[in-house]
């Protein structure tokens, strides 16, 4: 939908990546590879979500680490204003993050940042994940 401006102020389902249940991506560094192992509700929608993400080695084994997250509206050029709580649940080996508050129509850009141990060497990586709310 275009404003008296002609700016964008929402977007097309086709903008940004198509959700489903285990959704991966390789980092940007190709370090890690990081999945979206599920979001509640499903797709992500408007308001809060819950995010269960997981990070994984080369090899495909689950990673622990330390994880954040990055929410933001690159056609807004704002950020959510609330940052989620970020734990990591040992028998899943997965970070659940909540709430993810996704509190505008339009395209939400969603970073994450992993640093962690690969053979015994600190290491960095990140993915952007985008999706279309409305």
């Amino acid at each position: 939908m275009a404003g008296a401006t002609g700016t964008v102020v929402g977007c097309r389902p086709s903008d940004g990546d198509v959700y489903e249940p285990g959704i991966e991506k390789p980092g940007a560094a190709g370090r890690f590879d990081f999945t979206l192992v599920s979001s509640t509700p499903a797709p992500p929608a408007l308001d809060d979500n819950l995010f269960v993400v997981q990070v994984s080695d080369p090899d495909g084994n689950a990673m622990f680490g330390e994880l954040s997250v990055t929410l933001d509206m690159p056609e807004h050029g704002h950020p959510s204003p609330k940052q989620p709580n970020i734990s990591f649940d040992a028998e899943s080996k997965a970070f659940f993050l909540e709430p993810m508050d996704l509190f505008m129509v339009g395209l939400w850009r969603i970073t994450f940042n992993f640093d962690g141990l690969l053979d015994g060497v600190s290491r960095a990586d990140s993915v952007v994940f985008e999706f279309c709310i409305d």
